[in-house]
């Protein structure tokens, strides 16, 4: 029985020391000790028979405090100082007066008269001026602030120099890109002017043969040949239309060699109804300008007259300088 009680009454000590670390571990956390005095506070409001105990103990505590402040101020006693002594003589004993005695002559001995010590006379120092070490700090002050404000100009100088030089290749990058984007499009411009020959020749050809044709009705290989002339000549007009929405910031440096080949699922009436990236760049900004460009470019001109497809799939090629 005795080792069970012990067992138990130290089951029970080890339980209290739990709670009681855990409440002071409860004490480092602010919400809950805020919360506790918060609490402990809105009580002693509620209840008025708390209220008289709590301001008595503040009371006689702010007491206790004061007076062992002022304490010390007022026990400590003044410095008594001890009168000074005076001896004074109430009588004076007069004694008997020696027999005469026969006073032997004395020979005074002249010694010269000794010379009094005289005290050397302090030699006067001329005061240390401290002007020079003044002046001399000063001077080197100066010559540090003239060092500082020449490395400030030099910085600013090389600063402003780096500045105008990139400005200069940024100029000159631009009108290098001007003059290869002119050069681009001149090149369209007389690509699609050719397309135009040809297309108008072919429009000629194909009302030549008209009559013949009516006569003995169109082969397949005519049929297939219309197709492709016509499919030609809605590409032509489609790069036409894309080319102004495509446009690339002329501050950044482009790779010349950047292609991607963007295929559309184009509807008879110009919609889109899908596109993908047959061929993309390395470059991923460029590929977004390109979705970009077929965004803005929407929608699409119509399929011209003698396309009798209901939609088709076409393929864009871009470059950074056009579309090819």
């Amino acid at each position: 029985m005795k080792p069970t009680k012990m067992n138990d009454r130290f089951q029970k000590f080890c339980h209290d020391l739990t709670i009681f670390f855990g409440d002071l571990l409860s004490l480092c956390n602010r919400q809950v000790v805020h919360d506790t005095f918060v609490g402990h506070w809105r009580n002693i409001r509620r209840d008025n028979y708390r209220q008289v105990p709590l301001l008595l103990a503040m009371a006689l505590h702010l007491g206790v405090l004061l007076f062992s402040i002022a304490a010390p101020f007022i026990m400590t006693a003044k410095n008594q100082r001890i009168p000074e002594v005076y001896t004074v003589k109430l009588y004076t004993v007069q004694e008997a007066a020696p027999p005469p005695l026969t006073v032997p002559k004395i020979v005074k001995i002249t010694t010269p008269a000794q010379k009094k010590a005289v005290a050397p006379k302090p030699v006067k120092r001329d005061a240390v001026s401290l002007s020079p070490i003044r002046q001399r700090l000063a001077k080197e002050r100066q010559k540090k602030m003239a060092e500082k404000r020449r490395q400030d100009l030099q910085r600013r100088e090389m600063e402003q120099l780096e500045l105008n030089l990139l400005k200069e290749q940024a100029e000159q990058a631009a009108i290098a890109a001007e003059k290869t984007l002119a050069a681009v499009k001149k090149e369209a411009v007389a690509k699609i002017a050719d397309l135009y020959k040809t297309a108008d020749l072919v429009s000629r050809e194909s009302s030549k043969a008209a009559v013949d044709v009516t006569r003995t009705g169109p082969s397949n290989g005519e049929i297939d040949q219309r197709k492709l002339e016509a499919l030609d000549r809605y590409r032509a007009r489609i790069t036409e239309h894309i080319s102004p929405h495509w446009q690339l910031p002329e501050l950044q440096e482009w790779d010349e060699n950047l292609r991607a080949v963007l295929v559309m699922q184009v509807k008879r009436d110009g919609t889109v109804t899908n596109s993908y990236f047959e061929k993309r760049s390395k470059n991923l900004r460029f590929n977004q300008y390109v979705k970009k460009a077929i965004d803005s470019a929407q929608p699409l001109p119509p399929f011209p007259i003698d396309f009798h497809e209901k939609s088709e799939e076409i393929a864009v090629t871009f470059s950074p300088g056009g579309l090819l």
